[in-house]
């Protein structure tokens, strides 16, 4: 039950919440930067006659332009792919970025069979199985000209099954996606007439906008309490003894990495991570679970991660505390150190 695609856990939290029960195990990344993010097209849809939104198209292309264009060869790198709604917002598109590959060689390039994942244009029932760094949605539907509330139409969304054509292309992504809409939440009111895909749209985009908060109590946001009274105790160690900032809980799945220590000179990012053998320890089936598969995956999201165990706070709390310190300011001394800044004190 491991998710492997997403490198950033939102980017799998609405189908694990909305379609697989919370039962997907995901885990967080030590950057707290969202990989959903939702952008208001105002565009508009033309229903009646060429089914496609003009102003949405060119937005998805000028941000394909953007990417591979790019001074920083990360953003140049990432491989890219489009997920329509419809099949005429694809075509527009895809002939929007031919007429962009004939005038420019690097939108060219991002096309080339050369590359191991050239950039694709898809629409939600041909996109089943693809899966990109960065995925950019076309929502297409919105307002028409008359700027009156969108008919609750949406292709494949209103037929039977429809929502699971949403998951799909919701859960295409590894790194970024980034929803073009001008379709929002308030423009839809879903009846019990609907299907489950109108509501789920709905929801879909209210989580993109939001973030965690949007998809309700079960998963609790993105922090929470500490599991059991030796978590709260290292909590107000770390913070009131030693002068760390931390944050508990931290995930949005059942697994969460039990304290964040916030990173002093990076606000977003957090510095380490700290593993107590309480609740989420212990639940894990096998030892090879708990530590080897858990760690090495941990280790890969880009997290430096610590423990404590109880046995050896319960004997010598002081010996615990100043080797969880020693180890975290080392943490410290070596970012510092590779970015030239004063040393930790």
């Amino acid at each position: 039950k491991f998710h492997y695609r997403s490198e950033k856990e939102d980017l799998i939290a609405f189908s694990n919440e909305r379609y697989y029960e919370n039962k997907l195990i995901t885990f967080p990344f030590p950057n707290k930067a969202r990989g959903v993010s939702l952008v208001r097209s105002d565009g508009v849809y033309d229903a009646g006659k060429s089914r496609t939104n003009k102003i949405e198209a060119h937005k998805i292309v000028d941000e394909i332009v953007r990417r591979v264009q790019h001074e920083d060869k990360t953003v140049r790198d990432q491989s890219i792919g489009v997920v329509t709604f419809n099949l005429a917002q694809q075509s527009l598109i895809e002939d929007l970025l031919d007429e962009k590959r004939m005038k420019d060689q690097q939108v060219e390039e991002a096309f080339s069979g050369e590359r191991v994942e050239p950039v694709f244009v898809k629409n939600l029932e041909t996109v089943q199985g693809d899966e990109r760094d960065v995925i950019l949605f076309s929502v297409g539907y919105g307002p028409d000209r008359a700027g009156g509330r969108p008919a609750m139409r949406f292709g494949p969304l209103n037929r039977e099954g429809g929502h699971r054509r949403l998951n799909v292309a919701a859960t295409r992504a590894r790194q970024e996606m980034k929803i073009f809409t001008s379709l929002y939440p308030e423009h839809i009111r879903p009846t019990p007439k609907n299907p489950r895909g109108v509501q789920d749209l709905q929801d879909f985009l209210q989580f993109a906008e939001e973030g965690q908060g949007a998809l309700g109590a079960q998963t609790r946001g993105s922090l929470g309490d500490a599991e059991s009274p030796f978590e709260e105790e290292v909590i107000v160690s770390l913070t009131e003894k030693l002068g760390w900032e931390v944050e508990s809980q931290i995930g949005v799945s059942n697994y969460r990495i039990d304290i964040g220590v916030i990173h002093p000179d990076k606000k977003g990012e957090y510095l380490a991570g700290i593993e107590c053998d309480g609740v989420t320890y212990h639940s894990s089936f096998t030892a090879k679970e708990r530590d080897k598969l858990r760690q090495q995956r941990l280790e890969a999201c880009g997290w430096r991660i610590l423990r404590i165990w109880s046995p050896d706070w319960r004997h010598n709390r002081e010996k615990a505390e100043a080797a969880i310190h020693r180890q975290l300011l080392a943490l410290l001394q070596e970012d510092r150190r590779s970015t030239g800044q004063p040393p930790a004190a």
